[in-house]
Formats: structure tokens, sequence, C-alpha cells
């Protein structure tokens, strides 16, 4: 089981926004960076990455913008990573700003704006240069929450979602993933389609990670199956990946991280079947798929599923009073689990620091 040891806010405010996406990674001298968004309202085409830091503990200071001079310029939404080659990445999608006060969501097309994904990287994880930008290689506009991942030799792999485009200048084919992979230091990326289902699709927060006895792991949420969340594991370093496989549990967005012995942490969103909140499980994959699930429980529990009372499915997104958890491991095996949140008046991104008894 998970036993909570603290439990604060990186970030609160009660000024008019939203936030969105927060996402951790353990610094060289022990501190703590937390990145996420904001922007001016859920939906809203104008991301600001903002970064938080704690020196020690989890006392963070003050969140400033990564990229002030995109400011109003860009709408970027990025995740930050740490690789096993000890850099650091802040990847994502980016948006083109037309005019102010836009969104990059449509609701009749179930889908956003056209843009492009890109990536940033650090030595220090303190200073990020302006962000290199990717065309996407199939028609579409992406959905990439879970960064970039590196590794030595200059490795590099990022997966991303493909989604319906406001534009509709082309079909889109949203019944698959794509990774983009890159073996000279993300100069350049080869790209591939995998995880290809038929009939009504959509795949969304979809996250990849190396466990420790070598293997890729894809976590998914399929917003048009019952079985939502679902996971793809590939004994070939990407080139062919088995599932997608139903997960034992129902959720909606699902962040993980790799653990000890070959098993993963998967930190997900429950609105709907028992404690409404954000809830860890630990599961430990065999071979054709199957998994023995570990740990699976609530670590934080919302006051509400929705700001308005509604619906909460995927349709009603832009309605959901907390979400986007994501999940790391600290030096001395605790862990960190973030989340954003709206409760009241004030919009903030809380974490929940445990251990596993």
């Amino acid at each position: 089981m998970f036993r909570k040891i603290a439990e604060g806010d990186v970030f609160a405010t009660k000024e008019v926004c939203a936030t969105s996406g927060p996402r951790c990674a353990v610094l060289p001298d022990g501190g703590i960076l937390c990145t996420f968004m904001i922007n001016s309202k859920g939906g809203a085409n104008d991301f600001v990455p903002m970064a938080a830091y704690a020196e020690k503990g989890l006392d963070f200071k003050a969140a400033e913008a990564v990229w002030p001079s995109l400011k109003g310029k860009e709408s970027l939404f990025g995740s930050v990573r740490c690789g096993s080659d000890g850099m650091y990445s802040i990847s994502g999608q980016v948006f083109p700003i037309a005019y102010e006060g836009e969104d990059f969501w449509s609701d009749e097309a179930m889908g956003m704006k056209e843009n492009k994904v890109f990536f940033s990287l650090s030595a220090d994880g303190k200073s990020f240069p302006i962000p290199e930008e990717i065309e996407l290689p199939f028609y579409a506009s992406a959905e990439q929450p879970g960064g970039l991942l590196t590794e030595e030799g200059g490795k590099y792999t990022m997966i991303y979602t493909p989604y319906p485009t406001i534009e509709k200048r082309e079909e889109v084919d949203n019944t698959c993933m794509v990774i983009l992979r890159s073996r000279d230091g993300g100069k350049t990326f080869d790209a591939k389609k995998f995880g290809m289902i038929e009939g009504d699709s959509q795949y969304a927060e979809s996250w990849i990670t190396r466990l420790t006895d070598g293997r890729l792991v894809v976590s998914t949420w399929q917003t048009a199956s019952e079985n939502s969340s679902q996971y793809l594991l590939s004994e070939d370093d990407g080139e062919t990946f088995k599932g997608p496989y139903a997960q034992p549990f129902k959720g909606q967005s699902t962040g993980i991280a790799a653990w000890e012995d070959g098993s993963v942490l998967i930190a997900y969103n429950q609105r709907k079947h028992g404690t409404v909140g954000v809830w860890l499980a630990m599961e430990r994959f065999g071979e054709n798929g199957s998994l023995e699930l570990l740990e699976n429980e609530p670590v934080w529990e919302a006051q509400t599923a929705t700001k308005t009372g509604d619906s909460t499915d995927f349709g009603q997104w832009t309605d959901f009073s907390f979400g986007e958890p994501s999940v790391t491991v600290l030096p001395d095996n605790s862990l960190l689990v973030t989340l954003w949140y709206q409760q009241g008046d004030v919009n903030g991104i809380r974490y929940v620091h445990l251990v596993r008894e």
C-alpha cells in the first residue's frame, strides 16, 4: 500500500486562469523541478509553460515562465523529463496563436488546431533554450503530453496521438499513435504509426518509458472504449508493439514512471468508479501482455469530479475539476504525485508525497 507523508501546493492562485500538465524531475543537487502550464481558461490557445523549483524538501519557490519571450507568440504545452543520459528535456505540442482569446480545441471537430511538436534540452534542468519544432509526418494535430525519452548515444523517443483538426484540410488517421525516433541527438527523426485498431478510436494521454528490464511500455487512454485505460509493450526497442491490452482498472489520463524489477507506476484519474480523485497503480508485466497488479489505490481525493456537476465523459473535459496526474520516483525511493486542480475559486498544482509500505 501507499502511505501519504506530505501534501501541499506547488502553485495556487485565485486569479482567473487554468492550470494543467504538472510533471517533475529530480535535479543533480537533489532539488526538484516541476513544470506546468497556465492558460487563460480551459481550451484557450495561450499556454505558458511555467517552472517551479524546490531546493530542499518540497518547499517550491514562486513559479516563473520558462520562455517569457514566447508568451503571446506561441502556445506551448510541454512536459519535463530527465533521461538516462542525464539530460533534461521539455517536450510537447506547440500551437501558433492567430489572435488573442482563440481556442485550441473545438467540440464540433473533437480536435485541435493544427500544430507541431517541440523539444528543448538542458544539461542542468535550470536553463532551457528556445525549443526546436518538428513538423508532423502525417496530417493531424498532435497531442503529446508525455514528453521526450532521452537515452545514451543521442537516442531520443517521443510518441504522440493524432487528433482531428479544426481546419479539416485532410482526413486524419486517429486509429493509431505515432512514434518519433532520433539516433543523432534530435537532428533528424524517423516516424512510424503503431497501435492501429479498427472502429471508433481516439487515443489520449499517451506516455512511453523504458522499464528496468529493457522493454518499452506505452500507457494510454482510449476515449472511445469501455476499457479506457490500456497499455502496449515492445520487446525489440520500439520496432514493434504488442497490444493494446486493457488495464485491470478503468480511469482517465495516465502518467507513468519506471519502477524497480521491471515494474511500472501509473497515476490516473478516477471520476466514475470508486473514490473520485487520483489513483496510483503499480504493475509488473509478464509475457504476451499479461500483468500482475501489485497496488491500486486512491492517493488524493477530490471534492468534486467536475466544476458544474455535469457529465464526466471525455467530451466535457473542460468542465473537469482536476486531472493530468504524474508520478516521479525521488532519490530515496519515495514517490511524488502531482496534479492540477480547481476547487472553489482556487486554481493550482497539488503534490502528494508517498512511500510504499
